[in-house]
């Protein structure tokens, strides 16, 4: 979504692999807004892909099965994070916006917490 709530033809789900590196490059070139950028890719889409990788993971060592593997599944999600919280970073530096301190500082405690969690 642009700015002023209208899809952004790289927000099309489908549109393959020119899609998915116009998602990533938007992102990282502080194309989309902070607030959706923080609020609805961060707090919201991450964690919800940082919870279901934690519970798949939990499930494999209920499961008895490898460790290795229920560790890996859960760390599947870190570069996209990290990804994510360096989206933030560089967006709020851009953006130069009252608030974008805080929001560095929201996005360091999320990042932190769904690292160990």
């Amino acid at each position: 979504m642009t700015q002023t709530g209208q899809f952004h033809p790289s927000d099309n789900r489908l549109g393959g692999q020119e899609g998915m590196s116009a998602f990533f490059k938007r992102r990282w070139n502080g194309e989309v807004p902070l607030s959706q950028l923080f609020w609805r890719d961060m707090v919201v889409v991450g964690s919800i892909i940082n919870i279901t990788t934690t519970i798949v993971a939990l499930l494999i060592l209920a499961a008895k099965m490898s460790a290795l593997l229920a560790v890996a599944v859960h760390l599947i999600p870190l570069p996209y994070n990290l990804f994510l919280y360096g989206s933030v970073l560089r967006t709020a530096d851009m953006a130069g916006i009252p608030n974008a301190g805080a929001i560095k500082i929201s996005a360091t405690l999320w990042i932190i917490l769904a690292s160990l969690l």
